[in-house]
C-alpha cells in the first residue's frame, strides 16, 4: 500500500517502448529541485543507458500558445511522464492534486514537526524551503488543468461481461475469529499443503490447512509481506508500516526452512517499508546476495546487499527514490548471470530492466513508462502467446490516497515481447482498482489463463470486479467469471500454487478490510467484513485433469 509522488528516473534512461498509458496511489506527481535529487547512483554498480536530463527539463515547444501548458510541460515533464488533463476530472485536479503538488514546488510547506517521519523528510531536503516558480506561474498551471480537464471522469472502454458463475473451482473460506482480516500476504506452500498468511493485526505468520482451518501461528513481531526461500532458511520480509511512512522500521528476518517456529533472526534492518526481496548471486562471487525493494513513501530506494565472506551484508544503492514495489529475476541474454526487472510505482512509474554486467555492475533500461496517476501494482513474466519469449502481464489500479473517481485506464495489460526484450501493449482488460494478476493453465487446455483481484472495485455498480477469472479461449480472447464469495473480503493479496497435491494450480486470496476510503464501500459490506471471520479464500481447482497417455 502506498502514497504518492516521487523522483524522476526514466528520463535518464533510453526508453525502448512507446507507452500510451499515464502496491496507495492517486496522483504521484513529483515537483522538486532536480539538482542532487534526480538520482544517487553508485557508478561502480549501475550504468545507465541514455543521459540525465538537464535541470530545466525538456525544452518547451516554441509554438505553444497556452502559457499554462508550456509551464506544465516544463515543470511536470522534468520529473515524470507528462500527465494530460483528461486523465482526471476538474474536481480532482482542483481539490486534490494541486494540494499534493504544492510542497514539491515549495509553494506550500509540510509540517515536519507533526509527522512521525518528519525528521527523515526534513533531512532529505526533498521539499524546497522556498517557491521554485512565481505565484502567477503556479496559478497558470492550475488554470490550464482546470480548464482543459473534463467535468466528469471519462468512462472505461467496453469489456466482456463478468459472468457471476465461477466454473472449475470450489471456494473454501479461511476463517479465524481472532479479529478482522488484515492479510498482507497469502502464499501457498505446496510442500506442506498449507496457506501461509501474514497477519498485520497479530504480527504473525498464520498457517491454514487446505480445508481453510487455522492450524497454528508463528509470532514474527512484524508484518510479513513476503517469504523467500534461501537454501536452509526462509527469509521473511517485514514491511514495518503497512500504511504510508518513511520511518525505517522494516526488516528481513531468517526463519528455519521448515518454519518450525524457532525465533526469527534479523538479517537486515532499518529498511523503509520493504515490499519485495530476491535472493541471487548478483556479483558472481559464489555467495547469495539480496535485492530489496524499499518502497518507502516519499523516500525509499532499490538496493542490493552484497553478502561478504563473514556473512554480513554490504549495501549498494541502485535507485535512491521511492516506489520500487516488486522485482523479478530473469536472464535476458542467456549469459548465466541473474538479471532482474523492477516495477516502479510512484511518480515516474514504469518497468525497468537491470542487465547484469558482472562484478556487481548493472545496465538499466526502461521497458515501459507510465504517467503518474497510472497506479502500478503488480506484474508477472509469462509467455502469453506461445512464441518462446516471456511477456509482461501487469495490473494498475491503486486508487486509495483520497476520494477519487474511477479511472478508465485501470486494469490488466499484456505487453508482448518481440524476442529482443522490447515490449508493446497488446491487450487490455479494464478493471477498476486492479491490484494483482496471476497466470496459470487452470483449465488444463494448454494455454495460459489469468486470475485477478481488485482492492478498489466499483462496489456500487460492478462489485463483480473484486475477483475475476479470465479463461483463455485459445484465440487471444478471454471470458470473464467471478463468484458470490468474491464479496466476502477485500482482496489485497493473492497467490497461485498446488495446495492439495493433485497437480493442478489452485488460488488463494487474502483479505485486508481496513483499507483506505478512496472508493465508496456500502456500509453493510463493511459490517460483514468485520464480523464474518473470513481471512481469505482458497479456490480449489476442480477442472477435469488431463489423462496421462502412454
Amino acid at each position: 500500500m502506498r502514497n504518492t509522488e516521487k523522483t524522476s528516473f526514466a528520463d535518464a534512461l533510453q526508453t525502448r517502448v512507446t507507452c500510451i498509458c499515464l502496491p496507495w496511489s492517486g496522483i504521484r506527481a513529483v515537483f522538486h529541485r532536480l539538482c542532487g535529487v534526480i538520482l544517487y547512483v553508485s557508478v561502480n554498480h549501475l550504468m545507465m543507458l541514455g543521459e540525465i536530463p538537464t535541470l530545466g527539463g525538456p525544452r518547451v515547444p516554441a509554438g505553444e500558445a497556452d502559457s499554462g501548458r508550456r509551464l506544465a510541460l516544463q515543470y511536470c515533464s522534468a520529473c515524470h511522464l507528462f500527465p494530460e488533463p483528461d486523465l482526471l476530472d476538474k474536481r480532482t485536479w482542483g481539490g486534490q492534486v494541486f494540494r499534493k503538488m504544492a510542497p514539491y514546488l515549495g509553494v506550500a510547506q509540510l509540517q515536519y514537526e507533526n509527522r512521525p517521519d518528519g525528521a527523515q523528510l526534513k533531512e532529505s531536503t526533498l521539499f524546497p524551503p522556498t517557491p521554485l516558480l512565481k505565484s502567477e506561474e503556479w496559478q497558470a498551471i492550475q488554470s490550464y488543468y482546470i480548464n482543459a480537464s473534463p467535468e466528469v471522469a471519462l468512462p472505461q472502454p467496453d469489456r466482456v461481461p463478468i459472468v457471476k458463475r465461477l466454473e472449475g473451482f470450489q471456494v473454501v473460506p479461511m476463517t479465524n475469529r481472532s479479529g478482522p482480516a488484515l492479510a498482507t500476504m497469502a502464499q501457498i506452500d505446496s510442500r506442506s499443503h498449507q496457506v501461509l498468511v501474514g497477519d498485520a493485526g497479530r504480527e504473525a505468520l498464520m498457517f491454514y490447512g487446505a480445508n481453510g482451518h487455522l492450524e497454528r501461528e508463528m509470532a514474527l513481531h512484524g508484518t510479513c509481506v513476503g517469504l523467500t526461500s534461501d537454501g536452509d532458511r526462509t527469509l521473511a520480509t517485514l514491511i514495518g508500516h503497512v500504511f504510508p511512512s518513511d520511518l525505517p522500521d522494516g526488516r528481513v528476518v531468517a526463519l528455519t526452512s521448515d518454519l518450525s517456529g524457532k525465533a526469527p533472526v534479523t538479517v537486515l534492518d532499518h529498511l523503509q517499508r520493504p515490499t519485495d526481496l530476491l535472493v541471487a548471486d548478483l556479483n558472481g562471487d559464489g555467495r547469495k546476495d539480496l535485492l530489496v525493494c524499499c518502497f518507502g513513501n516519499y523516500l525509499g530506494r532499490l538496493v542490493w546487499f552484497e553478502q561478504m565472506p563473514d556473512g554480513h551484508y554490504d549495501q549498494h544503492v541502485l535507485l535512491e527514490r521511492s516506489g520500487a514495489i516488486e522485482a523479478c529475476l530473469c536472464d535476458v541474454n542467456h549469459d548465466g548471470r541473474p538479471d532482474f526487472m523492477v516495477l516502479m510505482a510512484q511518480g515516474d512509474e514504469g518497468l525497468f530492466l537491470f542487465t547484469n554486467q558482472g562484478a556487481g555492475q548493472f545496465q538499466v533500461r526502461c521497458l515501459a513508462r507510465f504517467h503518474p496517476a497510472f497506479g502500478s501494482t503488480h506484474f508477472e513474466l509469462a509467455d502469453m502467446n506461445s512464441d518462446g519469449f516471456p511477456d509482461i502481464v501487469l495490473t494498475n489500479g491503486d486508487n486509495g490516497e483520497y476520494p477519487s473517481p474511477f479511472k478508465r485506464y485501470h486494469g490488466i495489460r499484456i505487453f508482448s515481447n518481440d524476442g529482443a526484450w522490447n515490449f508493446a501493449e497488446s491487450w487490455f482488460f479494464p478493471l477498476n482498482g486492479a491490484f494483482k494478476v496471476v497466470v496459470g493453465d487452470f483449465d488444463g487446455d494448454g494455454d495460459p489463463d489469468l486470475a485477478a483481484i481488485s482492492f478498489f472495485p466499483n462496489y456500487l455498480q460492478s462489485p463483480e470486479e473484486a475477483f475475476v477469472y479470465l479463461r483463455n479461449d485459445g484465440h487471444r480472447g478471454f471470458s470473464a467469471q467471478t463468484c458470490p464469495e468474491a464479496l466476502w473480503g477485500r482482496w489485497l493479496t493473492m497467490d497461485v500454487g498446488d495446495i492439495d497435491g493433485d497437480g493442478a494450480p489452485d488460488l488463494v486470496l487474502g483479505s485486508f478490510v481496513q483499507g483506505p476510503g478512496g472508493v465508496p464501500v456500502p456500509p453493510e459490506l463493511l459490517a460483514s467484513w468485520q464480523t464474518n471471520a473470513v481471512q481469505g479464500l482458497i479456490l480449489h481447482n476442480i477442472y477435469p485433469k488431463p489423462v496421462a497417455r502412454p
